[in-house]
């Protein structure tokens, strides 16, 4: 019988993607997992399958991110520039590049995912912003397209995903303002339907049960100026909120901005508190409370599950994986006389 490649990795103990890199030279390899690849290879008197090999050359080496937000709407965004470059970073050494294609509407967004499939022009996608209802997931399916999900995929079936608790990540932040003294605490998220800002009410609500009775929920679209719009108006109101929890970073910039405008101390008058932990956090005086998502554990975890599924490797049978956020308390909820 003839001793393949996935006999190879089960006798050196690696993975299938494994070997592959060492018979394509990678040097990301360590030396030790390299002998013992090697020395399996001769001992078994493997020989490489030439026209399987060609077969799988015959790729785009291409990993594809599709960002659907208006024109500009990510120039000045960090958690995307944290994203892209920690996928590079990730790439980097394997037999793939990234690419980025972003999308300015619904339909071009559609259109986008049309092009690629038909074309081809990607080996991969990496997914972000998932939807209650996602047809792009819907598509990839059907079509049986390698694809990972960063985010929470609801009930789209057999689905790979990797993704922070956000639930729990939005409850966490919430209990820590409730115990800096808040009393009307909001929480300003995108449209109803985008997962990750519906777990993040879904937490900020459980954690005002018997804490408060109104659950102050506000809806805006991505963007620090749609923010600023928005807080500028629930910010005006009499019984405006005295906290809140803001869906990412660049979106608590501007409702930082907005309260600026509006005379209102941070955070004696308002506290702020987001998710990303980006660089955006020093922008607002004394620092910005935020979670910390782990985006670099993210995308390593999200990139090996796609090329394992794209080199049709084994995948692990816990198709959703969770990584853990923390909680950076920075100025934004540190009231004065409030415990820290």
């Amino acid at each position: 019988m003839r001793v393949t490649q996935r006999d190879i990795a089960r006798l050196a103990k690696v993975s299938q993607a494994t070997v592959s890199r060492v018979l394509s030279g990678d040097s990301r390899v360590e030396q030790e997992i390299r002998d013992r690849v090697l020395r399996i290879m001769e001992e078994k008197n493997y020989k490489p399958d030439v026209r399987a090999q060609a077969l799988r050359s015959k790729r785009a080496g291409m990993i594809g991110l599709v960002i659907k937000r208006p024109q500009g709407g990510i120039s000045n965004d960090p958690f995307f520039a944290n994203l892209i470059s920690s996928i590079v970073d990730e790439l980097s050494g394997s037999d793939f590049h990234l690419c980025v294609d972003s999308a300015m509407s619904d339909f071009s967004h559609e259109a986008i995912y049309d092009e690629m499939l038909r074309t081809r022009r990607v080996d991969g996608l990496i997914l972000v912003e998932s939807e209650a209802s996602d047809e792009r997931i819907i598509r990839l399916q059907r079509d049986h397209f390698p694809f990972v999900l960063i985010g929470n995929p609801l009930h789209a079936g057999e689905v790979h995903s990797v993704d922070n608790d956000n639930v729990l990540a939005s409850e966490t932040v919430t209990r820590h303002l409730i115990e800096q003294g808040y009393k009307r605490i909001a929480f300003l998220g995108a449209r109803t339907g985008i997962t990750v800002s519906d777990d993040r009410i879904a937490g900020y609500q459980r954690a005002l049960r018997g804490q408060q009775a109104d659950h102050l929920v506000y809806h805006t679209d991505f963007g620090s100026e749609n923010a600023r719009k928005a807080a500028t108006e629930f910010l005006k109101q009499p019984d405006r909120p005295d906290a809140v929890v803001v869906l990412d970073d660049f979106m608590a910039l501007g409702v930082s901005i907005a309260a600026r405008e509006l005379g209102l101390s941070i955070p004696n008058d308002l506290g702020v508190a987001s998710f990303n932990d980006t660089t955006l956090c020093e922008a607002v005086g004394g620092g910005l409370t935020s979670v910390n998502l782990n985006i670099p554990a993210l995308v390593k975890q999200t990139v090996e599950r796609l090329i394992r599924i794209i080199d049709e490797e084994d995948i692990p049978v816990n198709r959703r994986l969770i990584i853990p956020a923390k909680l950076s308390i920075r100025h934004s909820t540190l009231r004065e006389g409030a415990k820290r």
